[in-house]
């Protein structure tokens, strides 16, 4: 049975949106995975923040991680959405309340999307031999999570119009609920 962890997307986030793709066989202790009722604080923005960028007061990293194998013909997987403390950090001026609620929406918005993926997938079918096509799949289906993150920061001014950023928090928190079956649960061994 081959076995691989590969990190989707990774996507630095507020003030701007970067992508970047890397695969890793071993886990990381400075990721956080989504958990229902557990919120970002500042400490978890432990990398080192990059004044090259005169614009940008806090970069948030998140993406999905996924494990994927060959099982009785099929192709199996696990997806689990993440923050990235050692790349995500903060400038002093962003240590408010508010930039932080606006952080932890571009995280919730990683779990939305994770969620939506989960249910995509579960409506389909790849067999070991398609992995070529599994992984096309999920990049596709990544180029829509990609552009919510950026449709998120315009609409909130990268968290300059608050009223927005409101809207912004309840809708995806209403839809969060909405995919709620798909939320991860820990079927085999945890990620962690």
């Amino acid at each position: 049975m081959k076995k691989k962890w590969k990190s989707l997307l990774v996507a630095p986030l507020l003030f701007g949106l970067l992508i970047v793709f890397f695969s890793s066989n071993t886990e990381s202790t400075e990721l956080i995975y989504w958990e229902e009722g557990t919120k970002l604080t500042w400490d978890d923005f432990a990398g080192k923040p990059n004044y090259a960028y005169k614009d940008i007061s806090a970069l948030t990293t998140s993406g999905i991680i996924h494990y994927m194998g060959c099982e009785d013909g099929k192709i199996t997987y696990r997806l689990r959405s993440y923050f990235d403390k050692s790349q995500s950090w903060v400038k002093k001026e962003a240590y408010t309340d508010h930039h932080l609620r606006h952080e932890q929406v571009h995280f919730d918005i990683t779990e939305l999307y994770a969620r939506k993926l989960r249910k995509e997938l579960s409506e389909r079918e790849f067999v070991c031999g398609q992995e070529k096509e599994f992984e096309t799949f999920i990049d596709n289906f990544m180029v829509q999570w990609q552009s919510e993150q950026m449709n998120y920061d315009w609409h909130s001014q990268h968290s300059m119009k608050p009223a927005k950023q409101k809207i912004w928090r309840h809708r995806i928190a209403f839809e969060l609920s909405v995919f709620d079956d798909y939320k991860y649960v820990d079927k085999e061994k945890p990620l962690k």
